[in-house]
């Protein structure tokens, strides 16, 4: 992306260009919205010039001047103002808070690196921090602090990130705003004065223009309206000069405003005729389209629901209405503001510095008139009668000198012709009013002279530190306004980084794999984030606290924090970064190289299960061997009774076999004939059941083992 988000046609939300009828009545609409907001704000921009004179150290009047001039009484100025705004301050700077992005989509909540890397490098490249901690020392003393948040193209090509702090006295607010950081306000202006002539022309080229043209010498508010008559270099129109001095010595100045606003437009939400499952919002004229697509294509009219919705847009306003376009983010301004405390009458936000303007003004007057009296009652005057002395001028003029001679006549001294004046005393409880005024200064602050650093009087730390925190307390509606700017802010650059800057450039993150770099990309799949904002781990005040408490706790669970552990924690300890960074490479070198080294006590364990190992094979083996042995005793065992049912079968079967005594005959004694021989038979049958024992015996065997595993005996193996 190289063209600016700023120099884009004037055009409507239908993309259609404006017509010259309808730019003349914005521009009177605008200008109309400017003057009376100006208007309205006229007495807290005098007020809030009277607050930075105060914080600066110029605390008296004109008028106040002018009398103790008169007076002969020296103009003393305490400015205890500036060092209240600076220790407020300073604990902004030592407690600064950074913006995380967390995706909002269904499942773990995990910050999204990316991202959060992109936002720290964009607040880097344009040192935020510096711009913001001016912008909040702004609302300590006005009550309001601006900054703009915007991409600049003039040096590079694709937008350089810029955060800006604005002076408040050049923004205008919307008059009719009531909330804390003027969030629910339509509409912003910035009025920029002093811009030469070639920078108003580049910023809205147009060749119709004239000089004149980019001068809005209608700014002319009432706080302003000194300025503008003493034509002091601020306008470009110059009565007292020609154009042509002007050009030669190049002092074309003029005054632009731009400005930023909102308009309620209708809309509709409706079914995307491409993706049925989804729902989305168009504009009036991109639903009748859709709507008739679908009548021409036989479908019945799709359901839609009218809403409203904010359009932004910005535009350039001089003599004429310069240039009008969509504002550089589509859902907010770029201009983000945080306020001090609310005037709920005057409508207007106020800090610090007004309520200590009185105590401060009665502490140098009365601090004024305690010099004045220690002046002029030093040696104190004299009451003498005309002719005491020799020469009245040189006596008036000797009187105060301690080294000089005041001559008197002769016998003035004895006959007492003169004495001195009653020594005028100071009033009393004037001392005690004074130090009321200097204390009040802090009183109504809140702020206490342990956060000042001040206190002398000896007493315990956690004491003071209780008063520190307390002091704190009072003035958390100060970093409230803070917080909640950062997270405006952080939505802000968040739409840039997904709409301008996610072009695939460098950045880099710092994840658990350590530092690397990763081109930014955009995240379709994700498109609404929570911001979320924290403390900075490089806060000085966190890192202190932090790290006293981890001195504490350190010691009791050190042993069991494993190494990264305490990787984390480093970054909270007092070291410089650099030393950090030193130990963090020097501990993951050595947990490299000690990765294929096993620790002792690692080795210890590793020969004990080795030991165990041992014991546990040789237990096996001894088992092994015992049962192989009772194995083979059972089948020598099996063999003997084998052939010992082996030899007794067959002495059966020889008995069962034997002839007998005579031959067959039948009933009547006769032999009989043709029979065959009966012990033939039975020796046949004898072989038979012989043979199958034998074979039974000869089977295979198996081995029978017992329930507690050990073998018991052996069985024919069954087929």
């Amino acid at each position: 992306m190289t063209d600016d988000i700023d120099e884009r046609p004037a055009v409507n939300e239908e993309g259609a260009k404006i017509g010259s009828a309808d730019l003349d009545g914005l521009f009177d609409r605008l200008k109309g919205w400017c003057c009376e907001d100006l208007s309205k704000t006229a007495k807290w921009r005098s007020d809030a010039r009277e607050d930075y004179a105060f914080e600066a150290g110029d605390q008296w009047s004109e008028e106040d001047k002018g009398v103790l001039r008169d007076q002969l009484r020296p103009v003393i100025t305490m400015n205890r103002v500036g060092s209240i705004i600076d220790s407020v301050s300073g604990s902004e700077i030592s407690n600064r808070q950074e913006v995380q992005y967390i995706p909002r989509t269904q499942g773990d909540v995990q910050v999204n690196e990316i991202f959060t890397s992109a936002a720290k490098w964009f607040r880097d490249e344009c040192d935020a921090e510096d711009e913001e901690s001016d912008a909040f020392r702004d609302v300590l003393i006005c009550g309001m602090g601006w900054t703009e948040t915007r991409l600049d193209y003039e040096d590079n090509p694709d937008g350089d990130p810029r955060i800006d702090r604005i002076d408040p006295l050049e923004m205008v607010w919307d008059s009719a705003a009531k909330k804390k950081n003027i969030i629910d306000g339509r509409r912003v202006f910035h009025i920029r004065r002093d811009i030469p002539i070639e920078e108003a022309r580049a910023l809205c080229p147009n060749d119709d223009f004239e000089d004149a043209d980019y001068n809005a010498t209608w700014v002319n508010d009432e706080i302003d309206k000194k300025d503008i008559d003493e034509n002091d270099g601020r306008f470009y129109d110059k009565p007292d000069q020609s154009a042509e001095e002007d050009s030669q010595k190049g002092d074309k100045r003029v005054t632009l405003v731009r400005a930023q606003w909102y308009e309620r437009e209708p809309a509709f939400r409706i079914i995307n005729p491409d993706d049925p499952g989804q729902i989305v919002t168009v504009g009036k004229k991109q639903h009748d389209a859709i709507q008739n697509a679908a009548r021409n294509a036989g479908i019945p009219p799709l359901k839609s629901v009218r809403i409203t919705r904010k359009v932004f847009k910005q535009a350039y306003l001089g003599r004429v209405l310069l240039e009008v376009s969509e504002a550089p983010c589509k859902d907010r301004f770029s201009f983000n503001c945080m306020t001090g405390k609310r005037d709920r009458n005057k409508n207007t936000f106020y800090g610090l510095v007004r309520s200590m303007k009185d105590p401060q003004r009665w502490a140098n007057k009365w601090l004024s008139q305690t010099l004045h009296i220690m002046n002029s009652t030093a040696k104190g005057g004299i009451v003498a009668e005309r002719g005491v002395f020799d020469n009245d001028a040189e006596a008036e003029e000797s009187w105060a000198k301690q080294d000089a001679i005041t001559w008197l006549k002769k016998g003035a001294l004895q006959e007492g012709r003169w004495k001195e004046k009653p020594q005028a005393q100071f009033p009393v409880g004037f001392y005690q009013l004074t130090e009321m005024a200097i204390s009040s200064i802090r009183d109504v602050t809140g702020v206490n002279v342990e956060v000042l650093g001040m206190r002398e009087a000896t007493q315990a730390a956690s004491l003071e530190a209780q008063r520190k925190q307390s002091a704190m307390v009072i003035l958390q509606p100060m970093f409230d306004s803070l917080r909640r700017y950062r997270k405006n802010q952080g939505r802000t650059l968040l739409y840039l980084i997904q709409n301008y800057l996610s072009d695939g450039r460098l950045i880099r993150i710092v994840g658990e794999e350590g530092e690397q770099y990763v081109p930014l990309t955009r995240q379709p799949q994700v498109e609404t984030y929570d911001v979320i904002v924290d403390q900075s781990p490089t806060s000085p005040d966190q890192k202190q606290a932090i790290w006293g408490m981890l001195q504490q706790i350190l010691p009791a669970i050190g042993k069991i924090i494993p190494p990264e552990v305490y990787m984390a924690l480093l970054k909270y300890s007092p070291l410089p970064t650099s030393v950090q960074k030193d130990i963090e490479k020097g501990v993951e070198a050595s947990q490299q190289s000690q990765q294929g080294q096993p620790s002792a006590e690692e080795q210890k364990a590793q020969n004990d299960i080795k030991i165990e190992d041992m014991k546990v094979q040789a237990e096996i083996e001894r088992l092994n061997r015992k049962t192989e042995a009772e194995i083979k005793a059972m089948e020598r065992k099996a063999d003997v009774q084998e052939k010992i049912a082996q030899r007794k079968a067959m002495a059966d079967a020889m008995s069962k076999a034997a002839p007998p005594a005579g031959p067959a005959v039948d009933e009547n004694g006769m032999p009989v004939a043709g029979q065959p021989d009966q012990s033939t038979a039975v020796l046949v049958t004898l072989m038979s059941e012989l043979t199958q024992a034998l074979k039974a015996l000869s089977a295979p065997k198996q081995i029978v083992y017992g329930p507690n595993g050990e073998p018991v005996g052996v069985k024919p193996m069954v087929a």
